[in-house]
């Protein structure tokens, strides 16, 4: 496919200068101390995005930086905050609590502007954090869905190409109104770290992000009806290793990931697929009782993001998923590192909304979907159950 060959040509361009730069980066910054844990890091990118890697260690369940625990949710009301002209909201929310706790309210330590289309700003722990809403016209009820970008990606443009329509030959967002229920996307906006910090995200440890993940998902409760049982998070490279950490932190908040191209790194047998070693990270361990379900995307040989090989990775991460409880759809396909241009908005919905937090799992395929034995274009799915 034409299209694909160009930007892959581009991307490994890109590819070489970053790897350059992070080899000099792992040269200046050494060792850090203070971290008990050791692991390695990456970046790269191709056609939409740029990937990169982390590491791991073990851990029970994760209390985040803002103390809530890994459990989240709870409905809220409307706020009254106002937005300014300039299109970024700027009203902030009155509703807080003292706890922030699964049983609703907004922590002290954030601060909500009104949650539209278009580019939304908070304040969490006196920062003021960015990310951009993609909203359905019925807000009665709502599912969310976060999308986490790739290493240097523009979230923007990440959401606005984030699934292939073959008609049109180009890739489009997602629409919000097209899911059985009316879907809010949240795009958020990194803080554009770099190793061995972290990778766009705070892959090390998840903290900083963490309090960013949960004062998004504290605002959307104090302003709409949010569905509890229906919080998605997608995530391609980088920020694909991003959810997969959310998920390990966060077990009982995600009904369904969707992971292209990423890794986990608490799992320690993933580590040796990073050439580089330059972050330093903690990630808690994944609990069996937890269960999850996952559709992890992976694209051959050529599924390399400058200094980690997401092809091995993906499958070291097959066992390690199912030895952890997790119920995988998995899908291989052959463009390398990017987004698998086969899957298509009507199957990424159909499998988001066969999942339901507290829900079964998936016991079979789901129709239409490509298999081994009727592959769609060059992607094949298998369903990996757990038990």
């Amino acid at each position: 496919m034409r299209f694909l060959t160009v930007h892959a040509t581009t991307s490994r361009l890109r590819n070489w200068a970053c790897a350059v730069t992070l080899v000099s980066l792992s040269a200046a910054c050494g060792d850090t101390s203070g971290v008990t844990s050791t692991g390695t890091g990456g970046s790269g990118g191709e056609l939409t995005g740029a990937g990169g890697g982390v590491g791991a260690s073990g851990g029970g369940s994760a209390t985040t930086s803002s103390g809530m625990s890994s459990g989240m949710g709870g409905a809220g009301g409307a706020s009254s905050s106002s937005a300014s002209s300039s299109g970024t909201s700027s009203g902030a929310s009155s509703s807080s609590s003292s706890s922030g706790s699964s049983s609703g309210g907004v922590p002290p330590t954030v601060m909500c502007n009104t949650i539209k289309n278009g580019t939304v700003s908070l304040k969490v722990g006196g920062e003021t954090r960015f990310f951009s809403v993609q909203m359905p016209a019925n807000t009665s009820q709502v599912a969310v869905l976060f999308l986490w970008h790739g290493y240097l990606q523009i979230p923007t443009t990440f959401a606005n190409e984030i699934v292939y329509d073959v008609p049109l030959g180009k890739w489009v967002p997602f629409d919000p109104n097209a899911f059985p229920m009316p879907l809010i996307i949240v795009t958020p906006y990194d803080t554009k770290m770099i190793p061995p910090w972290g990778l766009d995200w705070d892959i090390a440890a998840g903290g900083k992000d963490f309090a960013f993940f949960e004062a998004m998902l504290a605002c959307l409760h104090d302003q709409f009806n949010v569905d509890d049982s229906r919080i998605y998070s997608f995530g391609f490279s980088a920020g694909a290793v991003f959810t997969n950490l959310l998920s390990a932190a966060y077990p009982h908040v995600f009904a369904a990931t969707i992971s292209e191209s990423g890794a986990w790194f608490n799992d320690m047998a993933e580590w040796s697929d990073v050439s580089v070693p330059i972050v330093q990270w903690k990630w808690p361990a994944f609990n069996v009782a937890d269960g999850g379900n996952v559709l992890l995307t992976h694209g051959g040989p050529n599924d390399f993001a400058t200094v980690i090989s997401l092809e091995s990775a993906a499958q070291k991460a097959m066992p390690f998923l199912h030895s952890n409880g997790r119920t995988v759809m998995e899908c291989n396909h052959t463009f390398g590192h990017t987004l698998d241009p086969d899957l298509t908005q009507a199957m990424y919905y159909q499998y988001l909304w066969a999942h339901k937090l507290g829900g079964p799992p998936l016991k079979g395929m789901l129709p239409g979907w490509p298999t081994d034995a009727q592959p769609v274009g060059a992607t094949a799915c298998r369903l990996r159950p757990y038990p």
